[in-house]
């Protein structure tokens, strides 16, 4: 079994193009190279050539994104939201409890007129059977110029006929 080599948690894929050459030193003047172009890579006039890091030769230190810091988020819209969520429900509560007492009283004051209807009620059909008593009704006819039937009779409606059945 053969171990596989240590793997960076972040893969850095390659830089695309030939890699420049090194110079050894750096001087004032910039040197002319008397060696002719290599058909690989391109003359680059203007420009700067890239320099090997210093470290081990074919080695390149690892360069790896760092996210930027994140800022720290304010407290003050969650603690808004939270206020006003609290507010809502008071003001919810307190509507609800306000209809309800209204209701109560509402219906307290049909009870009570429900009540004195009743009341009316039995007071009027007290009087509708004193009234309707035969000596109420005696004296009321007789208020009225009646006077009482000697006879009783009765009619046919089917025959148009009085039938009398006698005296009293």
């Amino acid at each position: 079994m053969s171990a596989a080599p240590a793997r960076h948690p972040r893969p850095i894929a390659p830089t695309p193009g030939p890699r420049p050459a090194v110079r050894p030193h750096r001087s004032s003047q910039p040197q002319r190279s008397s060696q002719p172009q290599r058909s690989g890579q391109p003359q680059r006039s203007g420009q700067p050539q890239r320099r090997a890091p210093q470290g081990a030769p074919g080695r390149r230190d690892h360069l790896r994104a760092v996210a930027a810091p994140e800022q720290a988020r304010s407290l003050v819209p969650f603690a808004w939201t939270c206020a006003l969520i609290i507010i809502g429900a008071l003001t919810a509560v307190l509507f609800i409890n306000t209809s309800m007492a209204r209701g109560a009283y509402e219906r307290r004051d049909l009870k009570i007129e429900i009540a004195a209807l009743h009341e009316q009620k039995a007071t009027l059909v007290t009087k509708l059977e004193q009234k309707s008593s035969p000596d109420e009704l005696g004296a009321d006819a007789r208020g009225l110029g009646m006077l009482p039937a000697d006879r009783f009779g009765f009619i046919s409606l089917a025959d148009t006929l009085v039938i009398e059945s006698g005296s009293k």
